[in-house]
């Protein structure tokens, strides 16, 4: 039998990230709050290692560069056009603080999973976070990727929920 604690549906975001957000809203980019964050928001009580963040890069390459660059102190060492590319992840460290920015994901379709998203307010910042049933077929499909165990705990987590 599966044991964890169930949480309220809430979503805590450090302001490290909510800055991030809010500059790719500036910049007319896209997003959806996927992964442990997620997770929690959908009840499931656990430690998350980094913020990430599905976007649509679609012709976005520059707007997801500036966005960023207008976050941190230093940039990745990538190529601007590198930020418009399919399945790239942009690993944005700072004060502490991981974002994964993810131009694709496994399972799921941005389109599809921003339609879906449920719609939340945090500190006045209207954000996307991916719903239960997309959340489940990307944990599903990442955990097939060696050392990804922990998607697989998560989806039995979350189907083990009301």
């Amino acid at each position: 039998m599966l044991e964890f604690r169930v949480m309220d549906k809430k979503l805590s975001i450090p302001s490290a990230d909510l800055n991030l957000l809010k500059a790719l809203q500036r910049h007319g980019v896209p997003f959806v709050i996927i992964g442990g964050h997620a997770v929690r928001f959908h009840g499931i009580d656990r430690d998350t290692e980094d913020f990430d963040v599905l976007v649509d890069a679609t012709g976005r390459a520059e707007d997801i560069w500036t966005a960023i660059s207008e976050t941190v102190g230093e940039l990745p060492e990538i190529a601007v056009a590198e930020y418009g590319k399919p399945f790239k992840q942009i690993i944005v460290k700072r004060d502490g603080v991981n974002s994964d920015i993810l131009t694709g994901s496994y399972g799921v379709e941005f389109a599809e999973v921003y339609q879906c998203a449920h719609v939340v307010e945090v500190d006045g910042l209207t954000l996307r976070v991916i719903s239960k049933e997309h959340l489940i077929r990307n944990k599903r499909a990442s955990g097939k990727e060696a050392g990804r165990e922990k998607d697989l705990l998560d989806v039995e987590r979350l189907e083990a929920l009301p």
